[in-house]
């Protein structure tokens, strides 16, 4: 799943990353799978042009902390846009923020948490993230 948000010359694109492994039909529809105490990688927010060139990570933060585990932000990192609401630049490939969730080594069952992007323009971009947490990818 994609989200995004055009905004003047620039788009916030969200793009996710879906954990794939031989136990995908165990996790609920709209949910990704998380590994106790191992951080997972759940999507990739970057800012780029009308010309698709990457600009600088707009501000992110956490507005519903998970409850059984934390989120971390690691910038530099490489995604293809996946859908913009302006449909310029799909298929290019872009740098962005990754946000990755990692469950308490003690955590099963099922979590959540929602982050928000503020652009240059003010606009919010808003994404909440279900999470399943079990042993084993």
């Amino acid at each position: 799943m994609s989200l995004a948000l055009a905004i003047a010359s620039a788009s916030l694109a969200l793009s996710l990353s879906l954990a794939h492994s031989a136990f995908a039909q165990e996790v609920p529809p709209g949910m990704t799978r998380a590994v106790p105490d191992r951080p997972t990688r759940v999507f990739i927010m970057a800012s780029f042009d009308d010309a698709c060139r990457s600009l600088p990570a707009p501000p992110i933060e956490i507005t519903e902390p998970p409850k059984k585990g934390t989120v971390q932000f690691r910038p530099g990192q490489s995604t293809t846009v996946q859908i913009t609401a302006t449909g310029k630049c799909k298929g290019a490939s872009v740098t962005g923020t990754g946000i990755y969730y990692a469950a308490r080594a003690d955590a099963s069952g099922e979590d959540r948490f929602t982050i928000s992007a503020r652009s240059s323009t003010g606009e919010i971009a808003t994404r909440t993230f279900q999470m399943f947490i079990s042993d084993g990818l």
